[in-house]
This record gives C-alpha cells, structure tokens and sequence, in this order.
C-alpha cells in the first residue's frame, strides 16, 4: 500500500463523517446515472416511435397522390412520380424511392441512378408483402445511421408499388447527446450539492460521537466522572448521550461507593488493629503480671481478634458475591429444615437473653417449602438476620420465624422480633455496606455494618428480594422472598 492509499483509508476510515459522505455520494450518483439512463433510453424510443409516425404518414400522402401514375406505369407518369418525389423531399428534408411491384426502382429523390431492383432490402421486400415495415441501419456512403420506413401502395386490393421514406437520425442523435450534457450537469451539481449536505449531516451526526469519544479518553486517563455530555438533540444519538450520561452517573456513584467502602473498610480494620496495640503494650508494661488484669486484658485481646477476624470473613465475602466467584448455586435447599438448622445456631445466645423462639411452617408437604440456590449461602443470611434479632431484642422478649408459600412459585421467610426497633430515617440505609443504625451499640456488640448488606446480595443472588418493617421501640419485621423450585424442572445456574 503506497502512501497515497494509506492517506485515502486513513481520510475514509478514521472518520465516520467521510464514510457517510463517500456513502451518500456513491448512492445518489448510481441512482441520478440509472434514472439519466433510463431516461435517455425513454427519449430515444419516444424521438424513435414520433419520427416513425410521421414517415408513415408522408409515405401514405404521397402514395395518395401517386397510386394512379403507378398503375399507368408510363414515361410520363413516371416523370409525374418523380417531380412528386422531388417536391415533397425538398420540404421535408427526406429521401425518398418509389419502387414498382417488381422492386424496380421508379423514382429517387437522390442522385439519379439506373433502375435497380431494391426488393432485396429488407424493408422494401415486406412492404411488397403488403405490411408497412421500419428498419435502422449504418449508411456506409455517408456514415450516418438512418430510418427508413416503407409503405405498400395498394389499388384494387394489389399492391403495385412500394414508397419508402428516408431520413439520418443526426437531429435525434444530437438531442440525445445535448440531453445526456444535461444529464451530466444535473449529476455534476447534484453531487455538489449531496456533497455539500453530507458534510453538514455527518457533521451533525459525528459531532455528539466526537465528544462522547473525547470525553471517555479524559475519564479513561484522569478517572474524573464530573463531565457530562449536553444533550442537544431528541432522536437515537440524543438518546445515547443521555445514555452516556447515565453511564457516568452510574459510575460516578460506584466510585464513590468503592471509595467509601474502602474508607469504611480502612476505618474498621484499623480500629481493632489499634486495640490489639493498646493491649498488648500494657501487657508488656506489667500488667501481665496482675493476674486479675492479665485475664482482663487476654478477654479483650479475645474479643477484639475475633471481631476483626469476623470483619475481615464479611468483607471475603461481599467480595466473593461482588465478583460472582461463588459457585454451586443449583441445590434443592428444603427451606423448613434450613431455618430450623439456622434457628439451633442461635439458640445458646437467645437462651442467654431467656428469648423465647419460635417456628412456623405452613405447607401441605415437604416439597412445597423446596428452593434452587445455595444451602450455606442461604443460612448465612437467614442467621445474620436472626443474630441482630437477638441482639437488639430484649431479655424475656421473643423472636417469631414463619415460613409459607404465598403461591406455586413464592416462598416468604419472615422473622419478626420485639426489640427495639430502627429509626424511620435509618430503614432505606440498613442494607447499606457498612451503615450503622445505632453506631455505638453495634460497636459494643461487635457488628460490622455488613451483615444486612450480605444478606441482601445473597437474596439477590436467589432471584428474591429481602424487605423490613420496624416500629422504635415496638420490634423489627424482615421478609424475605424467593422463588419456589418448580416441580419436574430442570435445575438452572443461578
């Protein structure tokens, strides 16, 4: 590819204004050269068909005036047919012969030639038949093309003679090029014209990719998602900006979550860590020695590992849900006999607080409370529920579980509790990542912020979704829904 060809390819194919203009050029070209051509075509079998008509008739007229001089076939009459002949292809401007039965040449509005038999040429032999016959050929003589068309002259129901009518198709010819002249300019400026139009179209049309194009290589490079493109325009390419803009919103607020989760993450791994710290230098400042604050101390230190070892298990596992690692999601989990494994979990802590639990199960059989995922993602979720129930619930309150299906293909889980209750402005953030209720109360409980927001994935993940009712003071509601397995169907990857 030499450098002329780089530089065309490069002009056509790096910019999508130049494919349309090369697009709309090539089309409305082809489409202007067929209907030139068609037309021109039109013209010529119209000029064709016109002159025809007009040779039939002056054969006709003439044959009018001659029909009894043919039939006296004498020197005079022969001379009357050819001052005819003469007079009228002077006004005219046509040739004209006029042959007898035989094909013998009576009368020529040419040169003067000896009689010839011309009944060998096609159109003189069928009009001897009787028919009117046209025929086009090359004059060798005079380089020109010519019509001729020749008409029986009849008397008596005999034919006795034939006129033919001459004439070269230089005028129609010329017409015909003036008008493919024409044809051309209208190409030529029209072209200009499209030319002109498609600059200004794919202008318009690229204009809006440029941008959204300049504005992706800024995010890629800076990581900045301020921008936004203007939305100038109602029709698709208005539309994919404005979906460009939701993509960036989109991912503007996923990178202001990541950040945070990142800041909370930071936060919550340090806070321990720094406790870890604080303990283990007072106990090499003496304090091992004091029985008494040494096993104080080995209590803490206990504690604050196992809440950074349950944060650091949460945050493993909200990334596994995040990235989708998680696999063998196609078991038939038998939800009556996971909640009752996930209640058993619970019970030492609930039997701590004296809280009374529980269970209901409402179903005609076994396989009614049946659903398609994952049995330990399920009770993960079912238990960090049921842990904040006995958490925030007070001694001697209780904590009810009912499971049911609401139809052929719903399954409700709902856990109801009589502790204290979340705050109306807390409950659309309590599944947020790391979002606290009651931020000094969970500390002291060792809560992570991400129990509820795993619960949530993990829902999701099931195709379900997971919902809360809380009054202060009056206890917690959580109901969560799933898909029922469907009986005789195949197990799908969820």
């Amino acid at each position: 590819m030499n450098l002329l060809d780089r530089i065309l390819y490069k002009w056509l194919f790096r910019s999508l204004a130049n494919q349309l203009l090369i697009t709309y050029l090539i089309v409305i070209t082809f489409a202007l050269a067929a209907v030139s051509f068609w037309a021109l075509v039109a013209i010529r079998k119209e000029s064709l068909t016109d002159l025809q008509n007009t040779l039939e008739v002056e054969a006709v007229n003439l044959g009018l005036e001659i029909d009894n001089d043919l039939e006296l076939d004498s020197p005079k009459s022969r001379l009357r047919i050819q001052s005819a002949v003469d007079r009228r292809a002077t006004r005219l401007g046509v040739a004209i012969v006029v042959v007898d039965s035989d094909g013998r040449l009576l009368a020529d509005s040419s040169e003067p030639r000896p009689q010839e038999n011309l009944a060998k040429e096609q159109e003189i032999n069928e009009a001897l038949a009787g028919v009117i016959s046209k025929s086009t050929r090359s004059d060798p003589e005079s380089l020109k093309n010519w019509m001729y068309v020749a008409c029986p002259v009849r008397s008596s129901g005999t034919t006795t003679g034939v006129i033919r009518v001459g004439v070269p198709l230089t005028d129609i010819e010329r017409r015909l090029k003036k008008d493919l002249f024409v044809f051309l300019e209208i190409i030529f400026a029209t072209g200009v014209v499209t030319v002109l139009i498609s600059l200004w179209l794919a202008k318009r049309v690229n204009r809006p990719l440029i941008e959204m194009s300049a504005l992706a290589k800024q995010i890629s490079i800076s990581g900045d998602f301020s921008a936004f493109l203007p939305v100038r325009r109602q029709d698709e390419i208005g539309e994919l900006c404005l979906s460009f803009n939701q993509m960036i919103g989109r991912l503007r607020e996923q990178e202001r979550v990541r950040q945070e989760f990142i800041s909370n993450a930071s936060h919550e791994l340090k806070t321990p860590t720094m406790a870890i710290g604080s303990v283990v230098e007072a106990l090499q400042a003496g304090a091992a020695e004091d029985p008494k604050l040494r096993h104080q101390f080995l209590g803490s230190l206990e504690r604050l590992v196992d809440r950074q070892t349950s944060l650091i298990q949460d945050l493993l596992d909200i990334s596994k849900l995040d990235s989708g690692g998680e696999t063998g999601w196609q078991e038939d989990v038998n939800m009556a006999q996971l909640v009752s494994d996930s209640v058993e979990q619970i019970r030492p802590q609930a039997d701590k607080k004296e809280l009374a639990i529980s269970t209901q199960f409402e179903a005609s059989g076994a396989q009614d409370l049946v659903v398609a995922g994952n049995t330990s993602q399920l009770q993960r979720a079912l238990i960090n529920i049921l842990t904040n129930a006995v958490k925030y619930t007070p001694a001697g309150g209780s904590i009810t579980i009912v499971v049911r299906a609401l139809s052929s293909d719903r399954l409700e889980i709902r856990i109801q509790d009589t502790g204290s209750g979340i705050d109306a402005f807390d409950l659309p953030h309590i599944f947020d990542r790391f979002y606290r209720a009651d931020k000094a109360r969970t500390r002291e409980t060792g809560g992570t912020g991400l129990g509820l927001a795993i619960v949530r994935e993990i829902v999701a993940r099931h195709h379900g979704t997971v919902e809360v009712e809380s009054t202060v003071s009056r206890g917690s509601t959580f109901v969560i829904l799933l898909p029922l397995r469907q009986r005789g169907t195949e197990i799908g990857t969820i």
